[in-house]
């Protein structure tokens, strides 16, 4: 066995160009596998520690709002106390009710008060919360610790932050003063508990006790994102049957509330449960603050990385096989001292051993790299090495099945020369030099890949521009947003303060114009149903995006008035200007004959008095729906800047000077900018991700399909040694020598064009049906690959083609 080991490393390292080729190849593909590895086991270990994840399941609100279904994580607050009232065998029903707080202070009786402005991860529960997750008690205890309405349970991460230096014990019965946007309360510390696994999403570290309190009717008709139910129960209880009684419960409230209120509008919600070992990949949810990861994205990442390491085991197939012809003689003198096929084999596997094995190690180096670059694109949160038996089972697998996978074909096409023909000049591969071989099968595989990739690059990239660089309906150029924290918007002691520090910021000359208002495009937006009910026909109801704007709004942003006027100013809504879209919406025949038109809501009517071009108000994604611009003086907290593009070089200073005024105002540190391109930008951070991983994957996938070609245009050279020399000699040129090389290469390119691209066409076609608004897929993209794949593929065999070239016929017919 030694003995075989130090004839492999001896024949590595003879063969340095082709040993360190092998060995970059396979690093990069298992380097790609073990991040693709760590990023899957990662997702998929949320809550997997929890004994009983199976058995608890989250209660999630389903609705249809403006004809388009779509859920809320939350539900209305009073349903867990029907659940536990009405739904028997339930072994615990858990509500789990974020809450938001201003600030908190902490008295230090030796010091100043610590101070924690806009403090995070707070809910209200009760004991069932720490009855149904397994959290360890490092003072007080699960039973009484959330039994009185002032009661206050910590995490140890969180206790050290607002007690530092004291131990779990002592802080007990110390207090906590909270302050809301219209209260201020005090809560004592009752428990302190053990961080829990930070791979959950129960990341609360605050918990206050949930009062227990009779809910009006109307609490039921409402839905609340925050406001989340747990449910577990034993395997024998059917989540149908406990679905359909907890259904019966929430209609049963919403029919008394019909009957007591008699609501004009309808509702149509539903609820579901959601199993909690499904919830981490619920991206059908959207949740405020609640990160998620999609299984088909991971699935697809598992393929990725998959094929990536396919590539590289056929590359090392090619380059092994390459490499044969040269190994002919050493492979027939084995052979006459006795050598068997077991023994050949067997050395050629050692040899495929070490060589992945040094590639594993070598991936690591390269992993770590991965993980650097990749950083903003990772969880924050992720490790690079894990634990360590999955470590070790990884590389022990990689290692033996590469190993199996890429060595077993070369070291048994290793035993088929024979020994009388080796001593002649004659091998296996003098026989036949046309045609598909496999070696030349498996370029084409590696090709068709690269290709689908390269597609899908150009594809994704074009589509990215077009969603940020596509007419918008409003210019979006030189905008600085700076919005107000709400918690001032709310507070009287800054009531309307925005306009004066607007009034501050226009002497700055740099300035050229703001607005007062929302984003014309964004994440967030606010909507309601309006009506219009036409002479003599029935009422159209529509529902319609609100836009809170001022008078200088529709001139910023220039979006076009088709009919009608401006807004005037108001303290509160008086009238609308509206778009094409709620033009259409509400059948009005032209811009002009929407101009006086009322619009409705409940009993309060209000004219239309102006139409403007439709504009984008979410990402790519979704459609232009019905909207309108309204004024209301206590809605309109972010300011929307103009900058003059002529004194770019001044805005620095301008930035300073905003600041400065600012904290005037408002408290310091509450001051932020951003660009509005930067903020539209950051609506396509997900499409912006997967494009950098497409093409890193289009580069590790186009290098290893390099790597196999090179290997296949050294066995074509040493096929045709003998050939070119006559030809040489009988006065063909070195270029007619590349051309008639290259040929083949070419047809392998064309052939694997013709495969990848109805493969391409299908998969990015699919894609780009989520999209709304998309680009159509033209032929000049699949051109433009194949094109870019022919290129790298001369460009990978031009390099023995002209060794080939240019070597001396006189050496290559020697021996005959």
């Amino acid at each position: 066995m030694n003995r075989s080991v130090k004839t492999s490393v001896r024949h590595l390292w003879k063969s340095k160009l082709f040993t360190t080729l092998n060995i970059f190849g396979l690093a990069v593909s298992i380097s790609v596998c073990w991040i693709i590895y760590r990023l899957v086991d990662h997702e998929f270990s949320y809550d997997k520690n929890l004994p009983q994840r199976d058995n608890i399941y989250r209660v999630v609100t389903g609705h249809i709002f403006d004809d388009k279904e779509s859920y809320n994580g939350g539900v209305a607050a009073p349903l867990y106390t029907g659940i536990r009232a009405e739904v028997p065998g339930i072994d615990f029903v858990v509500p789990v009710y974020g809450q938001w707080k201003t600030s908190v202070m902490v008295n230090n009786p030796g010091g100043a008060p610590l101070v924690v402005e806009d403090p995070t991860a707070i809910v209200a529960t009760d004991s069932a919360y720490f009855k149904m997750l397994s959290y360890k008690w490092l003072a007080g205890n699960a039973q009484t610790a959330l039994s009185s309405p002032e009661a206050l349970v910590l995490t140890e991460s969180r206790a050290k932050q607002y007690f530092p230096g004291f131990k779990p014990q002592e802080i007990i019965n110390k207090t906590v003063t909270y302050y809301g946007f219209r209260d201020t309360v005090q809560k004592g510390v009752t428990g302190v508990v053990a961080d829990f696994d930070p791979l959950s999403e129960f990341t609360a570290k605050e918990f206050f006790s949930l009062p227990v309190k009779a809910y009006p009717l109307v609490e039921w008709t409402n839905t609340n994102g925050s406001d989340k139910v747990y449910l577990q129960f034993n395997e024998t209880k059917s989540p149908e049957a406990v679905l359909a009684q907890i259904k019966a419960v929430a209609g049963k409230k919403w029919a008394e509330f019909e009957k007591e209120e008699k609501p004009t509008y309808k509702s149509e919600r539903w609820l579901e449960l959601l199993p909690l070992k499904d919830s981490h990949f619920s991206t059908f949810i959207n949740e405020y603050n609640v990160r998620k990861a999609s299984k088909s994205i991971l699935f697809g990442l598992v393929g990725v990385a998959a094929f990536l390491l396919l590539l590289a085991c056929i590359n090392y197939v090619n380059m092994s096989v390459a490499q044969i012809p040269a190994r002919s003689k050493e492979i027939g003198v084995r052979k006459t001292l006795g050598g068997g096929k077991r023994e050949l084999i067997g050395q050629f596997l050692i040899e495929t051993f070490v060589t992945t094995l040094i590639a594993v190690l070598l991936a690591f180096v390269l992993g770590r790299l991965g993980f650097f670059l990749l950083r903003d694109i990772l969880p924050a949160d992720i490790s690079v090495v894990g634990n360590l038996l999955p470590l070790v089972l990884f590389v022990l697998g990689i290692t033996l099945g590469v190993t199996l996978f890429a060595g077993l074909y070369p070291a048994w096409l290793i035993t088929k020369v024979k020994t009388a023909n080796v001593f002649r000049g004659v091998t296996i591969w003098q026989k036949k030099t046309s045609g598909i071989s496999l070696q030349k099968a498996l370029i084409v595989f590696q090709f068709i890949i690269a290709l689908i990739f390269i597609t899908g690059a150009i594809i994704t990239g074009k589509q990215l521009q077009y969603s940020l660089s596509s007419d918008m309906g409003f210019n979006k150029d030189a905008v600085v947003l700076i919005g107000v924290p709400w918690k001032y918007t709310v507070n009287e002691q800054y009531k309307d303060k925005q306009f004066t520090l607007q009034n501050e910021f226009l002497k700055d000359p740099v300035i050229k114009k703001i607005a007062m208002g929302t984003t014309p495009m964004s994440d967030g937006y606010s909507s309601s149903p309006y009506n219009y009910t036409p002479e003599g026909k029935e009422r159209i109801e529509r529902q319609m995006f609100k836009k809170w704007v001022d008078t200088s709004y529709i001139g910023l942003y220039e979006l076009q008035l088709l009919a009608g006027r401006n807004l005037r100013p108001s303290d509160t809504a008086t009238e609308y200007v509206i778009n094409e879209t709620a033009r259409k919406a509400f059948g009005f025949a032209s811009p002009q004959d929407a101009i006086g038109k009322m619009l409705a809501q409940g009993n309060k009517m209000l004219p239309i008095v102006g139409v403007v071009n439709d504009f984008h108000m979410q990402n790519f994604y979704t459609s232009i729906d019905p909207a309108m611009l309204l004024n209301e003086k206590q809605n309109v907290t972010t300011f929307n800047i103009k900058l003059d593009r002529n004194q770019s070089a001044k805005w620095a200073q301008t930035f300073r000077t905003m600041e400065d005024k600012w904290n005037a105002i408002y408290p310091a540190g509450s001051f932020k900018y951003s660009f509005y391109d930067d903020s539209i930008e950051k609506m396509y951070a997900e499409e912006r991700n997967l494009s950098r991983l497409i093409n890193l994957t289009t580069a590790i996938a186009i290098f290893i399909s390099c790597l196999g070609l090179f290997g296949l245009a050294t066995l074509t050279a040493y096929q045709r040694t003998k050939e070119i020399g006559i030809r040489k000699v009988l006065g063909a040129s070195v270029m007619g020598i590349v051309k008639l090389m290259s040929k083949e290469y070419v047809w392998l390119v064309l052939i694997a064009f013709v495969i990848a691209t109805p493969i391409a066409w299908w998969v990015m076609s699919g894609w780009l049906q989520d999209f709304v608004y998309r680009i159509s897929i033209q032929w000049w993209m699949f051109a433009l690959a194949g094109f870019g794949a022919l290129a790298i593929a001369l460009i990978t065999v031009s390099y023995q083609a002209i060794k080939a070239a240019w070597s001396n016929p006189v050496k290559s017919l020697r021996s005959e």
